[in-house]
């Protein structure tokens, strides 16, 4: 026989919070339906549930919930379904099987309705008010099922120096020079639970109207000086402060201005009379002033005087010098002073402050001195000077000395001969006409001493030069030393050329060789 009734035997409902940013939602979960009323299993069939709530226990009016459920668990709001918070409600179920029979109602499950809770608070309100003004802020306190509802909390507020709050949230500015930042603190509670919340409020400084404004300075200028001058505003709230203008200035002729204020009076051959302008704006509002000013004619009166000129000259050289004076009024112009030079013997300077200097061996300091007179008052100023010694290159020693027998043989005369000299010991080539002379000497000394040398000749033009030994005092076989200067006609010498070795030959002449005097005996050293 067909079974037609279905057993709902998972009674225990189990009901869980589930907290959502809306609202406050519950889930009731059930024990699945497997058997029919008869303990017979369930079978061929889809099982599905339907979900009602009562207000009585006996369920005798009931609302549905959910019907078709195929899960064992179902998420509802209670406050949507109606129910009252803290108030007492049944759940109940029914089985439909997909066949056709459908359960009875299962055991009621009582449960009390969670009242909601205070979430927090929030303040409403302005979040600048203007100094002197009032503004009115409101607290709305967020709940555990979403709602939001207005409160009244207790209001107090930081910085009491600047605002004051009432009960009523109505908050009164006080005058501030600057803006400034005060809190706005709301502090509410319901059920046990205390909820709070803060705002950050501008106390702002309201700009005063601009109602004029001066200019300060002075009133007279010396001609080629400075004078700075500034402006004061007045607001409407009574008080003043100092501004930064636009300015200018009539009589561009006699001075300018700039943008900070300073006034430069220019040169005048009388006094002058100039207007300083000044124009500000503040809040749209342009307010100008004019203030007259005199540029006074001075009589400048000599500060001081300066050398200008080279730090140093060659030896030989010239230089010029000048000097310029410097003046009361703030200007300079070049002067003719009395010109005068400590260090006379390595220099001299005219008149017009030409100085000339001399010849030196080593650098040497001079002094050049001025010395200026106007208006009663003496200035002096003074300038070293290097005199600077110029090294010049000397030319190089001769080379390849060698010793010979006259072509025309001579009794007892002998011919030293050496290269031409033709630059200078750093290789480079002698000036153009450069005159080249030679001094010639020996010794008996190889390390040719300075006190051993013996002139043969000096200064002479040729690349060579004839001696008889024994005139000169030179024994027979002795060994001596030859060697060079060489010397320019500036008067420029070089070191000693290296030394040609010899020893002395003074045998006389010998007969006559097939037409030829003797053997041309040539000792040569390079």
């Amino acid at each position: 026989m067909k079974k037609t009734t279905i057993g709902l035997l998972a009674l225990g409902i189990f009901l869980a919070a589930c907290g959502f940013a809306s609202a406050a939602t519950h889930t009731i979960s059930w024990s699945p339906a497997t058997t029919c009323t008869d303990g017979s299993g369930i079978s061929g069939a889809t099982v599905t549930y339907s979900l009602y709530w009562s207000t009585s226990s006996s369920l005798s009016s009931v609302s549905t919930i959910a019907t078709g459920l195929t899960g064992t668990s179902h998420t509802f709001d209670p406050s949507a379904l109606g129910m009252t918070a803290g108030g007492t409600v049944y759940f109940a179920m029914k089985t439909t099987l997909s066949t056709g029979p459908v359960s009875g109602y299962s055991s009621a499950l009582s449960w009390t309705v969670p009242a909601k809770t205070l979430s927090g608070i929030s303040i409403g309100g302005a979040s600048s008010v203007n100094e002197g003004a009032a503004s009115v802020y409101t607290a709305t306190a967020t709940w555990s099922d979403g709602s939001t509802t207005s409160v009244t909390p207790t209001w107090s507020l930081s910085a009491t120096s600047y605002a004051a709050i009432n009960s009523s949230g109505t908050l009164t500015a006080a005058s501030v020079a600057a803006s400034q930042t005060v809190t706005v603190n709301a502090s509410y509670t319901s059920g046990g639970v205390t909820r709070t919340a803060a705002k950050s409020v501008t106390i702002a400084n309201v700009a005063a109207v601009l109602s004029g404004i001066a200019i300060n300075g002075a009133s007279s200028v010396n001609e080629g000086t400075t004078s700075t001058f500034t402006v004061t505003a007045a607001w409407s709230d009574g008080t003043s402060t100092a501004v930064t203008p636009s300015w200018g200035v009539s009589g561009t002729t006699y001075a300018s201005i700039n943008s900070s204020g300073t006034l430069t009076a220019a040169s005048v051959a009388a006094n002058q009379t100039v207007t300083v302008n000044a124009s500000y704006t503040s809040g749209g509002v342009t307010r100008t002033a004019a203030k007259s000013v005199t540029i006074a004619n001075v009589t400048a009166a000599l500060t001081g005087i300066t050398i200008g000129g080279a730090a140093s000259v060659n030896e030989g050289g010239t230089a010029l010098y000048t000097a310029t004076a410097s003046w009361s009024d703030g200007t300079t112009s070049s002067v003719a002073p009395t010109w005068s030079l400590g260090g006379t013997a390595y220099a001299a300077i005219n008149s017009v402050g030409v100085l000339t200097a001399g010849s030196v061996s080593a650098n040497q300091t001079v002094t050049v001195n001025a010395s200026y007179a106007a208006g009663g008052t003496t200035r002096t100023a003074s300038k070293p000077v290097a005199v600077v010694n110029v090294e010049r290159p000397v030319p190089a020693a001769a080379t390849h000395l060698k010793i010979g027998k006259p072509d025309i043989v001579a009794q007892d005369t002998w011919r030293l001969s050496w290269d031409a000299v033709t630059t200078y010991a750093n290789g480079e080539e002698l000036v153009a006409g450069a005159t080249v002379l030679y001094d010639v000497y020996w010794s008996r000394d190889p390390s040719l001493a300075a006190d051993n040398l013996a002139l043969l000749t000096r200064s002479t033009t040729a690349t060579q030069v004839d001696f008889q030994p024994l005139s000169l005092g030179m024994a027979q076989q002795e060994r001596v030393y030859f060697a060079l200067r060489t010397r320019l006609g500036s008067g420029d010498q070089s070191a000693l050329s290296s030394s040609l070795p010899w020893r002395v030959m003074n045998r006389g002449p010998v007969a006559p060789d097939k037409g030829k005097i003797g053997l041309k005996t040539i000792v040569s050293r390079n």
